[in-house]
């Protein structure tokens, strides 16, 4: 039977080398589907990819130039480009589409306030008039009805005004396929159903080993149930980052094959289809999380994510760097020991400096994936620079501890911060200054990113990376030492952390249908179960030694 420091030193020993299987899965390509050709039908386009462009902004104008640089880049790859408004410059769409042999579904954009209706109307209307023959139709408001803005009766009145004042060109509304089903009448009213249908996005989110069959599946039944009514999928598609609903996992290997497996199913069953989106857009991380600014086919610098054919990795540079930082870590830590180091102290900082090099990396590619303001920035850098203590302040008395040696480095400068174990001691005094902030300061992050998982979780990510090492690292020392010193703050912080995740976990992966009032969603959330893992681990660390003394005094 192992000892305890067996134990801990095979427990640092297999994180370090599920970081390592990690970092060399980023950069491993996968074989995926091809598609029958190097084009697909039509995809979304919104030209609000580039630094501080939003359409929250009424001031915002996109110059001609920047939609034509665009529109230049998607004919190489697609037919068609679908646009929700009209406003902003993009008016500009259809003269340039036609300069490219393009054809456009021109979007105009319905909402609450009638006088901005009006003149979405009115400007649609004009560009239908002046370019027929490249406006395959006009999309009479996009997801009005699920969001509430208008009634199904205020839809219908403009589908039909629309409809008078161009009778040649084709109209149709676009929203989520459920909505359709529930407000029929509109479907007698267009000259097509235009239905979204996003397996990610669902009430019960699929799987991408299901998501294409789903995709046809819906489609199916809403031609169907429409009567045999032609039916467009307007939006489909796959985010290559962000956070995990149920079974559902974002990734660029999984957005890749999703595109390509579905634009071969949609050529085989002759499938009338648009994709969801261009370019990746920022500006959507502020209602949607970092997943809604990570749907696009290319990403903001007008990049291809990836092929339509051939092998697809899911990020190769980030995992390139994983190793580097690692390696860093390393012979940072093996520095500071130089004098004293041993094979056994060896390979215990190798374990940490692996463990906390893939955990740095991973928060990096986070913060540059997610962060959206100043104020984001300004708080990841500062846990960015947490995390970094962390591995050095905590990390390297553990692996001393392993070890047998003694943990104080020979750089004097820096040993202050580093002191945590008495001169070949097996116990640790949890009272240092710096552990004690570390502590308090992941604490009380994690308690805040529980709480918003908890009453706000739909858009909200989890920092996996951010809190791997911290919490492993506290939680070993802390069963170490055997003892807590934590203020009244401290505990209140932990109990919170562990009930919470507790309940995100368990709660992640029920659902309310039409059918049932509570069903069981299909698939496992992997990102819910680890962050409750980091959760338990980091309340263990003031609570564990807490509940072990009182048990004692029991016995």
């Amino acid at each position: 039977m192992l000892s305890k420091r067996g134990l801990i030193s095979f427990i640092l020993a297999v994180f370090a080398l599920l970081m390592i299987w990690h970092g060399w899965k980023l950069g491993q390509p996968m074989i995926l589907a091809d598609t029958m050709t190097d084009r697909l039908s039509c995809v979304s386009y919104a030209p609000y990819h580039r630094p501080h462009q939003t359409p929250f902004e009424k001031s915002m104008y996109i110059e001609a130039a920047q939609i034509e640089a665009d529109l230049k880049v998607l004919a190489q790859r697609f037919d068609c480009v679908r646009i929700y408004s009209v406003d902003q410059g993009l008016h500009e769409v259809p003269r340039i589409a036609r300069q490219l042999g393009m054809k456009v579904l021109l979007g105009m954009w319905i909402g609450r306030k009638q006088s901005d209706n009006e003149k979405e109307l009115v400007r649609a209307v004009d560009l239908a008039r002046k370019y027929p023959d490249t406006i395959r139709a006009i999309v009479v408001g996009n997801e009005v009805l699920l969001r509430g803005e208008q009634p199904a009766s205020a839809m219908l009145t403009y589908i039909e005004r629309v409809k008078s004042a161009v009778p040649g060109t084709k109209v149709t509304y676009a929203d989520v396929w459920e909505f359709w089903l529930r407000n029929r009448e509109l479907a007698d009213a267009v000259s097509f159903v235009t239905v979204h249908i996003l397996p990610y996005w669902e009430d019960r989110p699929v799987d991408i080993d299901n998501a294409v069959g789903h995709v046809s599946h819906i489609y199916q039944q809403v031609k169907d149930e429409l009567k045999g009514k032609a039916v467009m999928i307007g939006e489909t598609g796959w985010p290559s980052f962000g956070r995990q609903r149920q079974g559902a996992v974002p990734g660029m290997v999984n957005e890749a094959r999703f595109i390509r497996e579905f634009a071969v199913r949609a050529e085989r069953e002759n499938i009338d289809y648009n994709v969801i989106e261009a370019f990746d857009q920022p500006w959507k991380r502020q209602s949607e999380g970092a997943v809604g600014g990570h749907w696009g086919l290319y990403d903001t610098s007008d990049t291809p994510k990836f092929p339509f054919r051939g092998p697809v990795a899911e990020a190769p540079a980030w995992g390139h760097a994983a190793f580097v930082v690692m390696g860093f870590f390393f012979a940072a830590l093996a520095f500071m020991h130089r004098r004293r180091l041993n094979g056994n102290f060896a390979l215990a900082l190798f374990a940490v400096s692996v463990i906390g090099g893939g955990a740095c990396t991973g928060f990096w590619r986070e913060m540059a994936m997610a962060n959206r303001t100043p104020l984001e920035w300004t708080v990841t850098s500062l846990y960015a620079i947490f995390l970094v203590a962390a591995v050095f302040s905590l990390g390297h008395p553990l692996a001393a501890w392993c070890a047998r040696c003694d943990p104080t480095p020979n750089l004097a400068p820096v040993s202050h911060l580093v002191r945590w174990a008495r001169r070949n001691d097996q116990s640790f005094d949890g009272t240092g200054r710096l552990l004690g902030a570390l502590r308090i300061a992941f604490l009380f992050g994690a308690a805040l990113v529980c709480l918003l998982l908890v009453f706000d979780s739909r858009y909200r990510d989890y920092p996996l990376a951010l809190y791997s090492a911290p919490a492993l690292f506290l939680a070993l020392l802390s069963w170490i030492n055997g003892k807590s010193a934590a203020d009244v703050e401290e505990i209140v912080l932990a109990a919170w952390i562990g009930f919470a995740g507790l309940w995100i976990a368990v709660f992640e992966h029920i659902v309310t249908s039409q059918n049932e009032p509570w069903g069981l969603a299909v698939g496992i959330n992997q990102h819910a179960l680890a962050w409750m893992g980091l959760c338990l681990l980091l309340a263990y660390s003031v609570l564990g030694p807490i509940i072990a003394s009182l048990r004692a005094r029991q016995g």
